[in-house]
């Protein structure tokens, strides 16, 4: 009978490290997400001048805060350089520009805010050639 109170505790706590850290809590009919590990991406769409493509994603980092993604990706056939600025979503400025070209064809702008969630606002850019 000594044993069963330490055994009780072991349990219990291996049972609580089994639960997956992205787990969905219910209780009393509504849902809590906890934090996600991983960036929800949707699916690629290609640039009007057809030198990159682009897709977007979102990460819940808990508390009502989100992070947004954009991501461009310059096709491997181009020779030129594309330069990215005024990138914002919504109204949110992310402050940042690349330049795409070959040897660095990739480049994420991150947006960590409070105020959008998943899928809500649209993003937007300025692309233009650079000699």
């Amino acid at each position: 009978m000594k044993f069963f109170a330490p055994l009780l505790l072991i349990l219990s706590i291996l049972c609580a490290l089994a639960i997956p850290q992205k787990a969905q809590f219910i209780s009393h009919g509504k849902t809590f997400n906890g934090p996600d590990r991983t960036i929800t991406w949707r699916p690629w769409q290609q640039n009007p001048t057809d030198e990159f493509r682009f897709r977007t994603g979102d990460r819940y980092l808990g508390r009502a805060v989100w992070e947004h993604y954009v991501g461009f990706e310059q096709h491997r056939t181009s020779s030129k350089a594309i330069k990215l600025s005024m990138i914002r979503l919504g109204n949110e400025d992310v402050g940042e520009e690349a330049v795409l070209r070959p040897g660095s064809r990739y480049a994420i702008f991150k947006v960590t805010n409070g105020t959008m969630t998943a899928r809500i606002g649209v993003w937007s850019w300025t692309a233009q050639e650079v000699h």
